[in-house]
Parts: structure tokens; C-alpha cells; sequence
């Protein structure tokens, strides 16, 4: 079953897509997806072969990369910023066959292969055939993203065509989804979390997927809201933190989910007191595509999503038990475009285990440790670096936007330090760096920062995630 069939199923008339004031039906859509198909056949790709999408975000995106699905071609969604010598990296480790870019970006990368938005505009108009889909087992490669490269060089993680087959079970069981609504992410759709959550679920419900060509920031994120208002919100953290402060009102919110990064408690709460929903805290990777894990305010920890199996394997035990957990669910990708050796996470027996450590919480459930390197020894004890992250990052709300603790190797390998980063709200650096100080006193000594450094922003990957390792090397 070719996975493009999936998403095109909606009943024809609903209205699949809405990007500004256009609207899409179902029918349209799958029209429009038929077409970019017959155009890639036409410009000489075959079934098998991959193309990188690197556009924006709106209903042009959407059919070509249900076009690519429905020829038989991999889509490689990935940042339409992405730098022309990135994009000629990726293109040679991936080894496509053509690259969809914006005009310039063609231009720029001076590759043959590459299709200009305008020219693929003609070549869609000009396509007349209506090609049947490629056809297409479960575990037959259909699209690839690229990880956010936050442990190193990005790599590229190839799905195949079952993981868009049931990635609407979560939003259906758990946030209780219907085709009647509206779904909306501020994060774009080379970024897994809204690929698979937002666009992937939408279409396999049956309902609307709004679509924004325009970056978010928190003013454009509350105006699509105030315009669209959705029924279904995905966002970050971080977002989600400016969303609070900034009092957006969501009328006729049905469910929110945050993920990307750990969400704090006490945000959590705050959301839950200013919108009247709970916002559920979810947990996946780019390999697993689909969420794996989710929490609500009500739940002491977080427990497997619909169709996740998880199989743990103990790391420490004694003071602190730690655990890795491998996840089985029909979303987890089939592998590397190439050989990692450089990270923690791996494949094995159609599981997957993050570089990330857990804790089993006494309901059954898991806390999220950090990676590897974030529950660490200091002076002999364990010090659990998110949560101490969070707890200073409420303790100085107002006073720094963003915190984050970074813990550091010194001369004895042996020995972690522990620095925090912040960024100053609007009071003077002084007045923040005593309110800083005030908050480390606060905290156990063996948790305490033993440094403070205060930045103008965090160095963050394309899909919004913190780059510590940046930041590590920086602390002296």
C-alpha cells in the first residue's frame, strides 16, 4: 500500500489543507499530488529514487511530497535555509537523484539536478498523466529526514511507507482528535515531531491541516491562532513559554502537546491555568517519527503511547537506577542513510534506543534523565542536570529568558563541573547575575553551578533544539 493513498483518503469535499486564504479539499489535493507526480516522472525520476524538498511550508510543499510518495520517489524534507554546500553534502550522502529548492537556492548550488520552484510550477501545469501509485510493501523505504545533528554531522534516517500508515492513532486515542478539526503546528515539517503529529495525523484523520509558509515566532504563532483557531496545537517548549507570557487566547482549543525538549512542570501548569486545557508532554525522535511516550498533568511519569512497546535495559543501579529504553513501534525507522559510530543511539532486532537516560517513576511509568551525559557525578553524588535546569529556570522567570546548565569536563577527566548559560531578560546584567546567584545559593552545594555565563542566545539546530555541545565547548 503505497503511503501517499494514506494521507489522500479523506473524504473529497472536506477541506484538507488551509495556507492563508487558500483552502484545499481532499479531493483537490489528491489532484494536485497526482500531478506532482506526473511532472517528476516527466522530468526523468524513477521509483526508488530520493529528491531533497527544501520550500516552505504551505500547500505546494504538501503535494510535492505526497507526489514523491505516490511516483515512488523519496521525498528528503529539509530546511528550505539549509545553505547550498550543506544541501550538496546532503545530496552526495543521500544520493539523490534531484533536489526541489527556491530559485536562488538553485542558483547558489549550481547543481544540474536541482529544480527551481518556478520551473517546477510549469512542469506541474504542463503534466497531464495521471500515473497509478507506485506500488509499495510496509517496509519498503518511502521518505527520509535528516536528524538535527545535535551529537555531530547530521544523518540521514530512512522511514518506510508503515510509518505514516498509523501515525493518527496517538492523536486520535489520546488527544481524542476527529476529522471535524483543525490541526496546527508552530514547528515546520522537515521536523519530525509536526510531520508525523500534525500533517501525517491530520490527513490519515481525515481533517485540516493548517499550514504556514512564514518562520513562527511568538506574534506570528498567536496571529494564525487568533485566524485559524485550532483544535489540535503542537509546539515547543520554548514557544510555548512565550505563548504563556504573552497571555495568546486560544478559543476552542481541544488538545496541546508540547515535545522537542523536556517541558517544565510548572510551565505545564501555567498553560493548563491560562487556556483550560492540559497540555500533554510528549517524547519521540526523528527514528522513531511518531511519539513514543506521553505525560499529562495527571500522571506522576510518563507511559508508552499507543502501539509502543518498550523493552528497558538497566545502566546504573545502587543510589541512582538508570535505564535506556529501546522502543518498538511500526514508526521506527528502518535505519542510517550511512554508518554512525559517533552516537549513542542505535538500531537493533526493528527497536531503537535513544542517547537518552530514564528513570522508572513508581507508577510503572519513565522520567526523562537527559542524554548520556546529562546525569552525572559531582563530588561523588548523581545531580540530574534537566531538572536542576528547570528548577533554576523558575527560580529566575523574569529575570533570565532561557537558562541552561552545561556540565563540563576539567583537567581530570574524572572531575564535572557544573556552568549554567543565560540569556537577561530586560534588567541589567548586574541585577541578573545577583538574582542568578541568589538562586544557585539556593540549591544543594554538590548542585550548584560553579560558573556563570551570561549570552545574547543559545546556539540552536534547525529544528530548534539546543546545540549543549556548543556551549560545552565555550565554558572555561
Amino acid at each position: 500500500m503505497n503511503a501517499a493513498a494514506w494521507l489522500l483518503a479523506g473524504e473529497p469535499a472536506r477541506i484538507a489543507l488551509i495556507e492563508g486564504e487558500a483552502r484545499v479539499d481532499y479531493a483537490t489535493l489528491r489532484a494536485g499530488s497526482i500531478r506532482n507526480a506526473a511532472a517528476l516522472l516527466d522530468a526523468g525520476l524513477r521509483p526508488g529514487d530520493a529528491c531533497v524538498l527544501a520550500l516552505p511550508d504551505g500547500i505546494e510543499w504538501a503535494t510535492a511530497f505526497i507526489g514523491m510518495l505516490w511516483a515512488g520517489v523519496r521525498p528528503i524534507a529539509i530546511n528550505p535555509r539549509t545553505a547550498p554546500p550543506q544541501i550538496a553534502d546532503l545530496m552526495l550522502d543521500s544520493g539523490a537523484a534531484a533536489a526541489l529548492l527556491e530559485d536562488e537556492t538553485v542558483l547558489a548550488l549550481g547543481d544540474q539536478r536541482a529544480l527551481g520552484r518556478s520551473e517546477w510550477r510549469h512542469r506541474v501545469e504542463r503534466a497531464s498523466a495521471t500515473p497509478a501509485a507506485a506500488p509499495a510493501d510496509d517496509d519498503d523505504p518511502a521518505f527520509l529526514l535528516y536528524s538535527s545533528g545535535t551529537t555531530g554531522r547530521p544523518k540521514g534516517i530512512i522511514h518506510a511507507h508503515r510509518a505514516i500508515r498509523d501515525a493518527h492513532v496517538f492523536a486520535r486515542d489520546i488527544l481524542g482528535a476527529r476529522p471535524e478539526h483543525r490541526f496546527y503546528s508552530s514547528s515546520k515539517l522537515f521536523f519530525a515531531y509536526p510531520l508525523a503529529n500534525a500533517f501525517f495525523a491530520g490527513l490519515r484523520l481525515g481533517a485540516t491541516v493548517v499550514l504556514d509558509t512564514a518562520w513562527p515566532d511568538p506574534q506570528r504563532v498567536a496571529a494564525m491562532v487568533e485566524r485559524h483557531e485550532p483544535h489540535i496545537f503542537f509546539s515547543v517548549p520554548t514557544l510555548y513559554r512565550r505563548l504563556v507570557d504573552a497571555g495568546v487566547r486560544f478559543r476552542g482549543l481541544h488538545a496541546a502537546v508540547s515535545a522537542g525538549e523536556a517541558c517544565p512542570p510548572a510551565l505545564a501548569r501555567e498553560w493548563q491555568a491560562m487556556t483550560g486545557v492540559a497540555l500533554v508532554n510528549g517524547y519521540g525522535t526523528t527514528e522513531t517519527l511518531s511519539l513514543v511516550l506521553y505525560r499529562t498533568p495527571e500522571m506522576d511519569a510518563a507511559h508508552p503511547t499507543p502501539l509502543t512497546t518498550i523493552h528497558p535495559e538497566q545502566l546504573t543501579s545502587g543510589e541512582v537506577e538508570t535505564w535506556r529504553l529501546w522502543f518498538s513501534h511500526p514508526a521506527v525507522a528502518l535505519g542510517y542513510s550511512r554508518v554512525v559510530t559517533h552516537d549513542s543511539a542505535r538500531f537493533a532486532d526493528g527497536r531503537f534506543s535513544p542517547g537518552d537516560v530514564f528513570r522508572r517513576a513508581p507508577d510503572g511509568g519513565w522520567q526523562f534523565a537527559g542524554r548520556t551525559d546529562q546525569l552525572v557525578k559531582v563530588f561523588g553524588r548523581w545531580v540530574d542536570v534537566v531538572a536542576i535546569e528547570q528548577a533554576l529556570q523558575e527560580h529566575l522567570r523574569g529575570k533570565a529568558e532561557e537558562v541552561c546548565l552545561i556540565p563540563v569536563h576539567g583537567e581530570d577527566a574524572d572531575m564535572i563541573r557544573l556552568h549554567l548559560f543565560a540569556i537577561p531578560g530586560d534588567l541589567p546584567k548586574a541585577q541578573v547575575l545577583a538574582a542568578t546567584q541568589a538562586a544557585i545559593e539556593a540549591l544543594p552545594p554538590y548542585q550548584r553551578p560553579e560558573k556563570v555565563h551570561l549570552v545574547d542566545h543559545f546556539p540552536r539546530t534547525d529544528t530548534g533544539k539546543l546545540r549543549r555541545n556548543e556551549l560545552a565547548r565555550h565554558a572555561s
